[in-house]
């Protein structure tokens, strides 16, 4: 199966091909077709140009980004060892590059791309048997689910009750996530009234729905509208960066990012909702928050550029007592004061004193509206009381900790 090419395509129209380099080992080369345009260019960061971009190690950061890791790779590594015998990140794009976050998609050198096979959604949330229902997902969806991430996660495509040949669209609609209850207990039910407290807050959020068994959270595809995928890059691509690089920079860094990425029309919005992702972060103690969980959407690379909503927001403190921010804020990764938050808001985010204000008091509403929803969870799921408690001690706690 191994090959030393594979074609990509952007918005289904082919871009151009990545080649392995048969003089220097995990180096390989992405030419653009001679005729590709512009807004079929792969990445903000690559122009369509006539000579090639050497990866220079490794393989290409907007190709990296959403090869699989943790769970999800050794799923993969698993089924496909026996045919690929030195499993390096273009085998890996060859098995999952045919569904993909974004618009990017990738597949051999004339072969069509593949559809996604579906799943009932609302079978996936309702679901209360004794069965381990992830582990059969992952073992139907793995090689569809480009997609990155250390927690197990697959890409699924809703039937949205019709029969296959209704359904018009043939990728993936919903990212579905599990967890490791031993290790991070309720992390599933943790992220969900977390994206629940930025939804409060007024900050853009992706749709996420909670199983009735608390075990797996099902994400709609951020990246979708209207039958059609966005592109998408983070901004471990954007700063130029590997994957493994995600903490290694600072809030101010990212900041600096956003003002050149985003389209002028958008500066001012975007900002508000960044400024916002960070305060949330330091109140509910997600020391997660780092390059890769900050993206941009775009139609194609001509038009307008947007800060993505947030969709990967949860509290690492319940699992890790003493953990830091992943990202450095005014030098650290301490977990810093309402003063230091208020001058990262005006200075690295160049937003005004009222809107810094009204910001931060939109993000504590949210915080505590989600404790409210927490309380009132557990009143029909009265097993989930303990986790409740420590989850909203957190919340609180980050609340107080800003001394309003």
């Amino acid at each position: 199966m191994q090959k030393n090419e594979i074609s990509v395509f952007a918005s289904n129209t082919l871009a151009g091909d990545i080649i392995r380099s048969d003089m220097e080992e995990d180096t390989f080369l992405f030419t653009y077709e001679r005729e590709c345009k512009s807004n079929f260019a792969v990445s903000l960061s690559m122009p369509v140009a006539r000579a090639p971009y050497d990866s220079m190690g490794t393989i290409h950061p907007i190709f990296e980004m959403n090869l699989p890791e943790g769970a999800l790779r050794e799923k993969l590594e698993r089924m496909f060892s026996k045919v690929i015998p030195n499993f390096d990140a273009l085998s890996l794009l060859q098995i999952v590059g045919k569904s993909q976050i974004g618009r990017l998609r990738y597949a051999q050198t004339g072969n069509e791309l593949e559809e996604v096979p579906t799943q009932s959604v609302s079978n996936l949330l309702s679901y209360t048997g004794a069965e381990d229902l992830f582990h059969d997902l992952l073992g139907r969806f793995a090689e569809y689910s480009g997609i990155s991430g250390m927690q197990p996660k697959v890409l699924i495509r809703d039937d949205n009750g019709q029969p296959l040949n209704r359904l018009k669209h043939r990728g993936a609609t919903h990212i579905v996530k599990s967890f490791d209850s031993r290790e991070y207990p309720e992390l599933a039910a943790n992220e969900f009234f977390c994206m629940a407290a930025s939804r409060y807050a007024g900050l853009p959020t992706a749709k996420v729905l909670l199983s009735e068994n608390r075990k797996m959270l099902v994400v709609e595809r951020f990246d979708l509208f209207n039958q059609t995928y966005l592109g998408f890059e983070d901004f471990c691509v954007l700063s130029g960066m590997r994957s493994s690089g995600r903490y290694e920079s600072s809030y101010e860094k990212l900041a600096e990012r956003i003002k050149l990425f985003v389209s002028p029309e958008h500066q001012a919005d975007s900002m508000s909702h960044y400024f916002g992702a960070v305060v949330l972060a330091c109140i509910i103690r997600n020391g997660d928050a780092h390059l890769k969980n900050f993206g941009v959407l775009y139609s194609h690379p001509d038009s307008d550029v947007r800060l993505a909503p947030i969709y990967d927001m949860l509290s690492t403190k319940p699992y890790q007592p003493h953990d830091v921010l992943a990202l450095e804020l005014n030098g650290s990764k301490q977990y810093p004061s309402y003063q230091k938050l208020i001058q990262f808001g005006r200075q690295a985010c160049g937003l005004s004193k009222a809107s810094v204000n009204s910001i931060f008091d939109r993000v504590i509403q949210g915080v505590s509206k989600s404790i409210l929803d927490m309380n009132a969870f557990t009143q029909s799921h009265p097993d989930f009381e303990k986790p409740m408690e420590h989850f909203c001690k957190v919340f609180q706690d980050g609340i107080e900790s800003m001394n309003l």
